[in-house]
Formats: C-alpha cells, structure tokens, sequence
C-alpha cells in the first residue's frame, strides 16, 4: 500500500492536514454570503467586518504559531496535533450557531489562539523525514493542505445552497473529527524537541525576508475569496449562481496550485531551490497584473488558474531551505507567515475595494511580490557569503 511512499508517518501526516484544510476551504466559499446574511450594516460597513472575520483567525493564529512551535519541547507532538483538531472542529459547529457579527468575530479569534494544527504538522514532518526526502515530504504535505483547499470549497457552496448554513457548519465539525480519529490511530508520535543553541539565537535577515516571501506567496492565494461576491456581480450573476461559481473558481485555482506545487518541487531537484523560487514569483507578480485585463469570467479564471499554478510551490521550497537547520519554536515562525498572509489577504482585499478598486488591488498586490523577492534574494546571498 506505501511501496510508493517513502515513509509512512509522512502520508499519514499529510492526511491528517488534508482533513483539517478541507473543513477551513469547505467554509470559506460561504462564508462571505453568510456574513453578509446576518450582516445589519451597509455595504461598506459589512465589506470590512468580512475581511475582519475572514482574517481574525489566522492573525491570531501567527501570533500563536511559535508558541505552538515551542511547546513541542515540553509536551507530545502528537497530541499537541490533535488537540488542535479537536478546538478547531468544536468551533466550527459553535459559528453554526453564530447570527451577530461581534460573537463571530469573538469565535473566530478564539480559534484563532487555539490553533497551530500545522505548524506540529511541519515539526512532525520535518522530524520524521530523511535530509534527502524532506523537500518532496513537504512538497506533499503542502499539496495535501492544498488538496484539502481544493475539495473543501465546491463541496461548502454545494452543502450551503442545498441544505443552509448551520447543517453546513455541522458537517464541518464530523470531517474534522472523523479524521481526528483517523490520526489517533495511525500517526506514531515523537520525542519531544530539544531546545538547540541555534533556535534560540536572534533572528537573522534571511530568516525574516524568508518569513515575509512566505506571506506575500499565502496572501496570494487567499485574497480572493473574500472578494468573489462583489467580482462576481461584475460578471452579472445572481446571488444563487454566484455561490456556486465561487466554489467552482476555488476548486479550479487550487487544482492548479497542487499540480505547480508537484512540478516545481521536483524542478528544483534539477535546477535549484532558489532558481524556481525567483521563477515561480515573478511569473504569478505578472499573471497577478493580468488579471485586470480579463473580460470575462472565463479568462479571469484560466490567468487566476496560472497565477496560483505559480506561486503554490514558494511556501514549501522556502520551508526546505531552513526546515534542518532551526527548531520548532523558528519552525513556527516560519509557519506564522501563513498565518498572516491569511489573515492580511482578505482584510486588504476587502478594504481596498471597498474604497478603491480591484486594479488598485491587482497592482498592488503585483509591486508586494517583486519586492518581497527581491529583498528575499538579496538576504539569501548576504547570508551565504557570511556563513563561507
């Protein structure tokens, strides 16, 4: 059953995050159209409390992800995993139930500060995989998350337009908790880390140009969501049609960011970790640019498609430069800027639309991506040149 995979607590792992990516893509889609549901306010008003709700958890889940991080020197990793599981899908059913937008916001932090599912993930992966294996372990354990994104989506709109809002929130707590149990069963544990001198040194520009390539590469991929009813309504579809429009959009990108994840990984086998890094950023910075100039709901997907097809593979390629030589506590770090990204991408989307335009946004998110890589490369190079 794993002759084709190298190590079996590395797939199991990887699962494992698919089932909790799955139920964060399943609600995503329709979450916007339920705020704006329950949403007393205006239209500008309720456009900032999105971005705001769709943000509040993963801010507050970078704050927490190096603490989370840390912990694994002082508790199982394992169950540290699954203890982040289990809060998460608890909160999950609570917004079913959830109809005033502070309470939400409210849930939303809070599991946002019980987070850290997968920064665990990334140490238990990185403590279990092989110096030569660890940047495809990653590769696939980025692809799962991303999978789980892919899935999610489609089948929430589907959920949400079939059978309401809280019957789709219920059915978000049972998949995180049919694979909690899933990762009981099958994910062995490890010692565990120990505290190394390096981990606990400053942190150096590399480490921090790195941190912010790897925000700028998640906001990226989750700026959009938020925005889809109001770019949706460009395009002249009613509410219901939009809905599932947006799912569809999700599921096609996401496909694309697996399959450039998968590719890239193994260029960089061949060329360089650096070499696809710069490739991958600059070619979604111009796709990014482009898609001002869609006219259509079709050619808007077909450039979002390749624009994600891109810079997908950035986040685990930067975790394999560093992923042997820090601890978890800078592990978590790292991780944080997904976090972040997560969280800034729809609070920016939402608020420059909101008061601007999406080609303000498109070329602004476009000048953030060359930027962040060129000041990415400079570090790397500095560094380097320090160490020989």
């Amino acid at each position: 059953m794993f002759s084709r995979i190298p190590n079996k607590g590395v797939f199991f792992i990887a699962v494992s995050q698919f089932g909790m990516a799955f139920s964060f893509g399943y609600i995503t889609t329709f979450m916007p159209f339920y705020i704006i549901q329950i949403s007393p306010y205006g239209l500008k008003e309720t456009m900032i409390w999105i971005g705001l709700i769709m943000g509040a958890s993963n801010i507050i889940n970078a704050l927490a992800a190096p603490f989370w991080g840390g912990l694994t020197s002082r508790f199982s990793p394992k169950l540290l995993f699954e203890r982040g599981m289990l809060c998460n899908g608890i909160l999950f059913l609570v917004t079913g139930f959830i109809d005033n937008l502070q309470l939400l916001l409210l849930i939303r932090i809070i599991q946002g500060a019980l987070g850290g599912v997968s920064t665990i993930g990334y140490i238990l992966l990185s403590a279990i995989s092989s110096e030569k294996s660890i940047h495809k372990d990653l590769s696939l354990f980025q692809n799962s998350l991303t999978a789980g994104q892919l899935i999610g989506p489609p089948i929430g709109a589907y959920a949400a337009s079939l059978l309401g809002y809280r019957p789709a929130f219920i059915f978000a707590f049972i998949v995180v908790t049919i694979f909690l149990i899933f990762c009981h069963f099958n994910v062995d544990d490890i010692p565990r880390q120990k505290k190394a001198s390096y981990s606990d040194a400053p942190i150096n520009k590399s480490l921090f140009w790195s941190w912010n390539l790897i925000l700028i590469a998640t906001l990226h991929l989750t700026f959009m969501p938020s925005i889809l009813p109001e770019i949706l309504k460009a395009f002249q579809l009613t509410e219901n049609i939009a809905l599932k429009y947006a799912g569809f959009i999700i599921m096609s990108y996401t496909a694309t960011a697996i399959l450039g994840n998968y590719f890239l990984s193994r260029l960089s086998s061949r060329i360089g970790l650096k070499k696809v890094i710069t490739i991958a950023c600059i070619l979604a910075g111009v796709s990014q640019l482009l898609l001002i100039f869609s006219k259509g709901i079709f050619s808007f997907i077909l450039i979002r498609m390749i624009q994600t097809g891109f810079i997908a593979a950035v986040i685990p390629l930067i975790f394999s430069i560093f992923a042997r030589d820090v601890s978890g506590k800078m592990i978590g770090f790292l991780n944080s800027a997904r976090f972040v990204g997560a969280a800034v991408g729809p609070f920016m989307a939402t608020s420059v639309l909101a008061y601007a335009n999406v080609f303000i946004l498109y070329l602004f998110i476009t000048g953030l991506t060359f930027g962040s890589l060129w000041t990415f490369m400079v570090s790397i190079k500095s560094n380097k040149s320090k160490k020989t």
